[in-house]
């Protein structure tokens, strides 16, 4: 599970989604000090790894001309 975390908390950042490192410490500490089951904390976990996954996705997508046209005003597209 710990190789989990990691990865999910590096992806996260990788995204510049700043605030799944907090949810994922909010989420482990509440099983460490037993006001969470286990089982919904892993629930949880793999709702923010989907998140993560999206936003992943949303990154690899190209920008479309509209975009690319208010990124750069001075080039042509």
């Amino acid at each position: 599970m710990i190789g989990y975390l990691q990865e999910l908390r590096a992806r996260a950042v990788k995204f510049e989604m700043t605030e799944i490192p907090a949810k994922i410490d909010s989420i482990v500490e509440a099983v460490i000090y037993g006001h969470a089951l286990p089982a919904y904390a892993r629930e949880e976990l793999d709702l923010i790894w989907l998140e993560v996954e999206a936003e992943e996705e949303a990154w690899l997508e190209p920008p479309t001309e509209e975009e690319l046209k208010l990124l750069h005003p001075n080039f042509d597209v």
